[in-house]
């Protein structure tokens, strides 16, 4: 299996065209076009997986760079993760409250007293 990423495609276009488009160079599987959560309105772009990666690659010579109603498509394979990658981690970071001087000219460097704490 070859999965290619496609870019660059008007937003009518539908899933079925897509496949009889790259159908001619090999066998394809699957059709997805990304789609906007809100509005359903396609994104101008998506994936194809392909059965083969000869097919793939015939695919990518041909379609990459052509145009289909003035619009110039990219064509190229998917980033594949790997099970062994990881995804990356998103960094998260908490902030610590620093006890601050009160003012820039104050002698009076303790930390602020804390709030006392409601009972709910």
């Amino acid at each position: 299996m070859a999965k290619l990423f496609i870019v660059g495609f008007p937003k009518d276009m539908e899933e079925i065209e897509l496949v009889e488009m790259f159908s001619v160079y090999g066998a394809v599987n699957t059709v997805t076009i990304i789609t906007d959560i809100d509005t359903g309105e396609s994104k101008c772009y998506g994936f194809i997986t392909m059965t083969d990666q000869q097919g793939a690659e015939r695919a990518i010579e041909a379609m990459n760079g052509a145009t289909i109603d003035d619009r110039e498509i990219s064509v190229r394979f998917a980033d594949v993760k790997n099970k062994d990658q990881q995804a990356p981690v998103k960094k998260t970071f908490q902030k610590h409250f620093m006890p601050q001087a009160e003012s820039a000219g104050s002698d009076n460097s303790s930390p602020r007293k804390k709030r006392p704490r409601r009972n709910f």
